[in-house]
């Protein structure tokens, strides 16, 4: 008798995720048939599956937890990598922590200006996967001598003092908060990707769905707000992540001299546009145009940091002198 696989059953995937009560995605197997899962191994660390969907092209899920699809990969990790590298005038170095599906990677090396690119991805399975698999990407992809590979906790490799004002770009395309992962979504974590960064750098994180995780996001935000010299919330579209919707929390580290620069609107245009379906520069800034509640929401939550966001993510600096007594959001995030 074959081991049944989670989430497959008569023909359909669906995902088994607790942070989207009340709702499931499901997507149909091709021709409603196990024959067409292409790849179902469990690894060190996670449940990898791959299969072929009838309308969505291959499908890569890990735990239950659909992670990207053939059909609109390209509207989560083209926004994920342009917004924060065209957000910097010279990009050079550059870490990915998780991404080892290569999507990221792809979007990353189209910039002339990066010089070295650190893949960790902790779990050696999801290269493999993806080179054999899914081939979504080049296999050269991987072997680009900018390309450093690292197989290692995201969480204790930017936390090792060695790494520390070392990237100007990091791109932190993690699982949603659950198990393992959420180490990747508490205080800790971003401080450290603060020490890792750059005068000027900027980090960019996987910010989950605003209609289901606003009390995260606005965490999130919060904290970065203390963390960072500016903190802001972009948005993308994605069919098939739940209610077709991802964010991005963008967080700039400043250089010491003046208010840091914010996100919202490019410092350099791509001379790969026509390689790109779904990021322009018009898109750029549209994603950090945000919905009222939201904006209401997030501009509560940054309370005590120096402005408010506003539209296309630009902040309107108040009083740049911290006020005694100023609460610390770290001690309050639920997300600790």
């Amino acid at each position: 008798k074959k081991k049944k696989i989670r989430g497959i059953d008569n023909g359909w995937f669906t995902e088994t995720a607790t942070m989207w009560p009340g709702q499931k995605f499901s997507l149909a197997l091709k021709d409603f048939s196990n024959d067409s899962i292409l790849f179902h191994e469990q690894s060190e660390y996670q449940d990898i599956l791959v299969f072929q969907s009838s309308q969505y092209g291959k499908v890569f899920a890990i735990d239950g937890v659909l992670q990207l699809t053939e059909r609109d990969a390209f509207t989560y990790h083209e926004m994920m990598a342009h917004l924060p590298l065209f957000s910097h005038w010279n990009p050079e170095r550059v870490l990915i922590v998780g991404g080892g599906d290569g999507m990221l990677l792809q979007e990353v090396c189209r910039h002339k200006e990066v010089r070295h690119i650190t893949l960790v991805e902790i779990d050696p399975m999801v290269i493999y996967a993806s080179k054999n698999i899914l081939n979504f990407v080049s296999q050269d992809l991987y072997d680009d001598p900018r390309v450093e590979i690292v197989h290692a906790d995201g969480a204790e490799y930017i936390q090792d003092p060695s790494n520390h004002d070392k990237f100007d770009i990091i791109l932190a395309d993690t699982l949603d908060p659950l198990g393992p992962a959420e180490s990747l979504f508490e205080p800790e974590f971003y401080e450290a990707m603060h020490d890792a960064l750059r005068p000027n750098g900027v980090v960019c994180a996987q910010g989950e769905n605003m209609f289901m995780n606003l009390d995260l996001i606005r965490d999130l935000v919060a904290c970065c707000s203390e963390i960072f010299d500016h903190a802001e919330y972009a948005t993308t579209t994605v069919p098939s992540y739940p209610c077709g919707q991802i964010g991005f929390v963008l967080a700039r580290k400043g250089n010491g001299h003046g208010k840091a620069r914010g996100c919202s609107v490019p410092v350099r245009t791509p001379a790969f546009q026509d390689d790109l379906k779904w990021y322009n520069p018009q898109m750029h800034k549209a994603a950090f145009v945000l919905p009222q509640y939201i904006k209401v929401e997030l501009n509560s939550a940054a309370g005590n940091m120096n402005g408010r966001i506003g539209e296309l993510g630009d902040v309107d600096d108040g009083d740049d002198d911290e006020q005694e007594g100023d609460r610390c959001f770290l001690a309050g995030c639920t997300i600790q």
